[in-house]
């Protein structure tokens, strides 16, 4: 992964402007385009939605936790230089813990807290891949991330020019996206391995972080494009023990999440799985696997 920052654009990249086995899985669905699968709700994999993850109350906490472990890899919340513009302007940005700032956050299914709020935020629902309902420039900073699992490969350049439309000129677009995992064992690589080919199947990229750059430069307004890379590790490499089981907790977590989907490329049964699983967790401290963003 790889975060890339230009003036108009985090991986991280910123730029700026100028199939199944048996299973005991019960899978239903609602009239509002979920399906609940062991409990669990999920976009409806039928829909033109690509999303993986589900959309509940235990997927938040796992955001949360990644939000954190993601802020301490990287020591901020961004790569832009934008301190000057959040401290002594007004600017219209996303997920940026700033008074001054108007910040909007988008998403196609409300998670966002609905009563209790900071009154400088705003959150609207809609799809990105139907278009950003914003006007052309309309903010000074636009940060995009981890969204590798639920844009048709194709979509990546029309996503790319929808950023940099609603941007105003000079501000800056941030993108952070995770490279698929390195350096991991037997039971951790059947399960990524399914995760490759189920996204193949549906149409995703599993190596859209290393083709951000291409895609901001291909865009042909953005300029003084820059890229940083950190190496996220599950063991011995990660800074502390903490860090280390907040890296394989965030992980496996993520394997729980895509299990409805990889049973089936893998042809196992739940149980299996679930043996994988616990496999993995040992995997990824002991190999000290890692992924880079």
């Amino acid at each position: 992964m790889g975060q890339l920052v230009s003036n108009l654009s985090k991986l991280r990249i910123c730029g700026r402007s100028g199939k199944a086995a048996s299973s005991n899985i019960t899978n239903t669905s609602d009239e509002n385009g979920f399906r609940f699968v062991g409990g669990r709700r999920f976009h409806d994999l039928n829909k033109d939605v690509k999303y993986p993850y589900p959309i509940d109350d235990e997927e938040s906490d796992r955001l949360h936790l990644q939000h954190f472990w993601t802020r301490y890899i990287w020591q901020s919340n961004f790569s832009a230089p934008i301190e000057d513009l959040l401290i002594n302007h007004e600017p219209t940005i996303l997920d940026i813990g700033y008074p001054n700032a108007n910040i909007v956050g988008l998403d196609i299914t409300v998670q966002q807290p609905t009563q209790i709020k900071p009154s400088n935020f705003t959150f609207i629902k809609a799809n990105v891949l139907d278009g950003l309902p914003f006007d052309d420039n309309t903010f000074d900073y636009v940060f995009q991330r981890y969204m590798f699992g639920g844009y048709p490969k194709e979509k990546w350049p029309f996503i790319i020019n929808e950023l940099v439309r609603v941007l105003k000129p000079g501000g800056y677009v941030e993108l952070l996206e995770p490279s698929m995992m390195i350096d991991i064992g037997p039971a951790t690589q059947r399960i990524v391995n399914a995760q490759i080919a189920a996204m193949g199947n549906r149409g995703t990229d599993p190596e859209a972080s290393i083709k951000l750059q291409g895609y901001l430069e291909n865009q042909g307004v953005l300029e003084n494009i820059t890229k940083e890379v950190r190496a996220c590790y599950h063991g011995e490499r990660a800074d502390s023990s903490g860090i280390s089981k907040a890296a394989v907790s965030n992980t496996i977590s993520m394997f729980i999440c895509w299990k409805p989907l990889l049973s089936g490329f893998m042809n196992v049964t739940d149980d299996e799985y679930d043996r994988l699983i616990e496999e993995a967790r040992k995997e990824l401290a002991e190999y000290d696997s890692y992924f880079n963003q």
